[in-house]
Order: C-alpha cells, then structure tokens, then sequence
C-alpha cells in the first residue's frame, strides 16, 4: 500500500471509530440522564474499547517509509479484530435489556453499524449483522 492509499485508509478508519466514540458518548449522556447504571456502563465500556481502537490505529498506522505492506495490513486486522468483537459481543449481550428503552436503540444501532464498517474497511467479516 502506498503513501496516498495508507493516508487514505487512515481518515477511513478514524471515521467509524470516532462514530463509536460519539455515539458511546451519547448513550452515557442519555443513559446519566435517565439513572440508567447499566446503560451508562455499557456506554463506558463502549467508549473505552473504541478509545483502545484509536490507540491501536494510530500505532499501527505508522510508518516510517509511509508504505504498508500486506503482513502489516494483516497484524494491523488481528489487533483490531478482538477489540471490535468486544464491542459487538458488549452490544449484543446487553441489547435485549435495552431494546424496550427507545432513547438507546439508534445509538446502540449506529455503534454496531460502526464497528462492522470498521471490519468491512479492513477487509474482514462483519461479526454482527447492523440491526
């Protein structure tokens, strides 16, 4: 992968990560609202798996010769993968709790979108169908 194509891929894959961040945030500002514990952990929980994301990212990302070779895409896929099925896994046990409270269902909904656009951009299996 060249220069441009790694640059490109780098503001492609901060977008549904920072879309995993917002959306965290907003289900902790709604949840706090509410007195909802458990949504507002589920929210940090979120929030701090996609804050691991960033960090992961923007490591593996940079590249002294500003090149990505195929072995590098693929440690960059196995580091990111666990950490995205934490967030699905987190979304999916805790949904069917939080599905009756209309105020969390888009946020929840658009994370899980998120995360699977994240995988999709990497060029793995989406884990957890969007909703």
């Amino acid at each position: 992968m060249n220069a441009e194509d790694l640059r490109k891929l780098k503001h492609e894959l901060r977008t549904p990560v920072n879309h995993i961040l917002g959306y965290s945030d907003l289900l902790l500002e709604t949840a706090d609202d509410c007195g909802d514990a458990t949504a507002a952990g589920l929210a940090r929980n979120v929030r701090a798996s996609g804050q691991m994301l960033a960090k992961l990212l923007e490591k593996s990302l940079m590249s002294p010769t500003g090149e990505m070779d195929e072995a590098q895409m693929e440690a960059l896929r196995e580091s990111v993968r666990p950490t995205v099925r934490h967030i699905l896994d987190t979304l999916t046990s805790h949904s069917p709790s939080l599905a009756a409270e209309n105020s969390y269902s888009d946020d929840l909904d658009r994370i899980r979108r998120a995360a699977n656009q994240l995988l999709a951009l990497l060029g793995t299996d989406r884990i957890a169908a969007a909703k």
